[in-house]
């Protein structure tokens, strides 16, 4: 190996140890500064258009990481926090305690698996096919299920002392970014090789594309969830807040929704004998269904994200599997970024093979 080469080697090794360090320290604090990161982009449009009105960098992230912090983050911080109680605490209620298995809602469900086997075994029995499904059997999966969701909401709610030094953390960040974005842009322009045109489209994408995750989702679904717990509070059916929460929650995995919460509650009103109740609440979830389907579009064409409800619902799941709680918002960034940017890297790709290549050279010269 010639010297040049062995130089180019170590600097390579170099580079790469850094890196894996770095992100190795960073590692306890990659949620919050991913979340800051994308939050600076969905905002930076606006640093701009302060910094054009006369207003200095520095002061412009202040204004607007300030904002941010007093007017959304601290007040989910603590909505996070309640919900995630509430939730836990009703989920206990379910697993534990022997009082909630044969009254309300328990007894609804329990009506309901009665007369599910009795439908699965009237069908079975018709086409000649063994069922296993018996009342212990849905038990247990009710339980499996249930037990899902308690471990999910306990590891949010363990978590929870630990959310206000993200917050601190993502505060910092949101506000670095903001006032050193030219930097930032400068570094990733010449780590990339772009050139201002192709960068400023990159750049223009991922704004979009969290400005779309976080406005879209987050409109939507509090005007969804709003409309939903509404109408059970007013019936009597529900916990407000409860409802509030959960629907939220479900309003940003895709495909799910929010709609099925209120078609939920529209069944167990009807089997009260609540029949009035079940027709309204029914209604409501109609409603909040076609909301999401005139306001989700108009807001998504706010942004470029042309991802497939598909994929954006398996990135979904996927985070909140991963990540938890804040999976909802990285799995559906991550899905929207990459499925936005790699066209784009793989254009840059095929054009700079297309300028490389040989050209062919044709031999026109007729022989006489």
């Amino acid at each position: 190996m010639s010297k040049k080469s062995e130089h180019y080697a170590v600097k390579v090794v170099y580079v790469l140890g850094l890196v894996l360090f770095g992100i190795f320290l960073i590692s306890p604090f990659l949620i919050p500064i991913v979340f800051a990161a994308t939050i600076s982009l969905a905002m930076y449009p606006l640093q701009l258009m302060l910094e054009n009105k006369g207003v200095k960098r520095k002061l412009a992230a202040g204004i607007l990481t300030s904002t941010f912090a007093i007017v959304i983050s601290i007040p989910f911080s603590f909505f996070l926090a309640k919900g995630t109680i509430a939730v836990t605490q009703q989920l206990e209620k379910f697993q534990t305690d022997a009082r909630y298995r044969n009254q309300g809602v328990q007894s609804i469900i329990q009506m309901l698996k009665n007369q599910l086997i009795d439908g699965v075994h009237f069908y079975s029995e018709s086409l000649g096919i063994d069922t296993y499904l018996t009342d212990a059997r849905i038990d247990s999966y009710f339980i499996k299920v249930n037990t899902f969701f308690l471990n999910f909401f306990q590891d949010i709610a363990a978590g929870l002392p630990t959310v206000f030094l993200f917050f601190l953390v993502m505060v910092a960040c949101t506000y670095s970014f903001l006032k050193n974005a030219a930097g930032v842009r400068k570094f990733f322009q010449s780590l990339l090789g772009l050139d201002e045109s192709r960068m400023e489209h990159l750049i223009r994408i991922f704004i979009t594309d969290s400005r779309q995750v976080y406005v879209t989702n987050i409109v939507t679904g509090g005007f969804q969830s709003l409309c939903v717990a509404t109408g059970v509070g007013l019936l009597g059916l529900g916990d407000f807040f409860l409802v509030f929460f959960i629907t939220l929650i479900l309003s940003f995995i895709p495909v799910i929704g929010a709609a099925p919460v209120a078609f939920v509650f529209g069944i167990i009103a009807f089997f009260k004998g609540e029949t009035t109740a079940a027709i309204i609440i029914v209604c409501v979830g109609m409603f909040t269904g076609v909301i999401d389907n005139i306001l989700r579009p108009y807001l998504a064409s706010m942004g470029e994200s042309r991802i497939p409800p598909i994929a954006a619902f398996v990135c979904v799941v996927g985070g909140a599997i991963v990540f938890g709680f804040p999976g909802l918002f990285i799995g559906l960034l991550i899905g929207s970024f990459a499925y936005d940017t790699l066209p784009f890297f793989w254009d840059e790709v095929v054009a700079n093979n297309t300028k490389n290549a040989s050209p062919i050279i044709v031999d026109d010269e007729i022989d006489e």
